[in-house]
């Protein structure tokens, strides 16, 4: 079976909203995203028709009635295929398509797309093959109908249809085991290096697709991460060391974007690289000013509650306000106190590199310890947790003041006892 053959090539599309509850504003903006998204695969916005329903059809989505007006526009702007602002039940992929003879993909199918070209570590290529199979999985049938038409004629036996999307099923079902197992392999791996970056500050950068977190990323690590003006350019967790001279070090993620309705399967299959987020001892929320954006902040707040990362503080950043005229600016700004608001590429990095150092200074604690000279090669391990203040070499030992987060700490008061005794001031 070609494990690529849930996409074809097409060029010209026509998308698809049923509007219920949702206000017209929502719809339309949904509407602009999905044309994003589907732009980005290089194809082109053949038109975009609305139907005002209820209730959804359980069959065919869209009423019955609506199909028949959508497929004349499919023949008038000569569409190749149709996309669904939405999430289709198999059932109704496969009834639409045959309705307009003509490929059906949902919003799911998009997203899932977009993720396999640009996928480029060995992990997200596995994470996004494992969402493909898993959603393939349920969509079998129909996809070798074709074979039972040729076969013509009622046998007790079943199929050539019905014999190959066992077999696809089974296939599927062995390739999503070895996926998981493979990842799970690289999870390991992963933990391996977080036992590493135990001692070290970790931040993270969150918020919606191509709000600038790469850019924001580059400019405060002087780094180069892959900067791409469209949706979903990053991928793969990149982390990198923002801070040399702060103590302890402060080490940034960059992660992927968040999107509304981003599909399940993919916030599960990407669980394992999302997991930075969850071990960040604080998230930048990068937020495009120019943009409608508080609808991409609850969108971003409910993947991170989703994913239980909701507790952790948050500093929000307002990029991109080169852009933003600057009466509205200034509202922002006064309904926004606590956040920083920057260009990424022209202004404002200062104060973000200043509001993370202030951020955990007022975390810090700070404790007096006295180190014996025979244990003196563990100075090397209180540097990396700790920021020393002061150090005195008296007859008794090394007596050093040190500041860090409670949780540095206690793993020192652990790791290096009986060698240290703590100074009570």
């Amino acid at each position: 079976m070609d494990e690529n053959r849930l996409f074809d090539h097409w060029g010209n599309a026509l998308l698809l909203s049923l509007q219920l509850e949702q206000t017209s504003h929502e719809i339309t903006q949904s509407l602009e995203e999905l044309a994003s998204l589907v732009e980005s695969l290089g194809a082109r916005v053949a038109d975009r028709i609305i139907q005002n329903r209820s209730q959804i059809h359980p069959a065919y989505y869209f009423g019955t009635g609506k199909l028949s007006q959508i497929k004349e526009v499919i023949l008038q702007k000569d569409a190749d295929a149709v996309i669904v602002d939405a999430s289709l039940s198999p059932k109704q992929t496969r009834n639409i398509e045959q309705k307009f003879n003509r490929p059906v993909l949902d919003r799911t199918q998009v997203i899932l797309e977009i993720f396999a070209r640009n996928a480029r570590t060995r992990e997200s290529k596995l994470q996004i093959e494992l969402a493909q199979a898993e959603f393939l999985l349920p969509r079998l049938a129909g996809l070798w109908k074709h074979l039972d038409r040729e076969r013509g004629g009622i046998g007790v036996s079943r199929g050539g249809g019905e014999k190959q999307i066992e077999n696809d099923r089974q296939y599927l079902r062995r390739r999503i085991s070895r996926l998981r197992e493979e990842i799970k392999r690289i999870e390991r791996e992963r933990d391996t290096q977080k036992k590493r970056r135990v001692q070290c500050l970790n931040v993270s950068l969150v918020g919606y697709t191509n709000a600038g977190k790469s850019t924001v990323m580059n400019r405060l690590t002087d780094s180069d991460v892959l900067v791409e003006n469209r949706l979903f350019a990053t991928l793969d967790s990149t982390t990198r060391l923002m801070e040399e001279d702060f103590r302890p070090k402060i080490l940034l993620s960059d992660t992927v974007g968040f999107i509304k309705n981003l599909p399940h399967e993919l916030v599960a299959a990407f669980r394992s690289t999302l997991g930075t987020i969850g071990d960040a001892d604080l998230l930048l929320q990068v937020i495009d000013s120019s943009s409608d954006f508080e609808d991409h902040i609850d969108t971003t707040n409910q993947v991170l509650k989703q994913m239980e990362a909701d507790c952790i503080p948050v500093i929000k950043v307002f990029n991109k306000i080169d852009r933003v005229p600057f009466a509205q600016l200034q509202i922002m700004r006064k309904l926004n106190p606590d956040a920083v608001f920057i260009s990424a590429l022209n202004e404002g990095i200062q104060e973000l590199r200043a509001s993370i150092g202030s951020f955990f200074e007022r975390r810090m604690e700070t404790m007096t310890i006295r180190l014996d000279y025979q244990h003196s090669q563990n100075i090397s391990d209180i540097y990396q947790y700790s920021r020393v203040d002061s150090i005195d070499y008296q007859e008794e030992g090394i007596l050093m003041t040190l500041t860090s987060l409670p949780g540095n700490l206690s793993r020192l008061r652990h790791h290096l006892t009986p060698s240290v005794q703590e100074v009570m001031g």
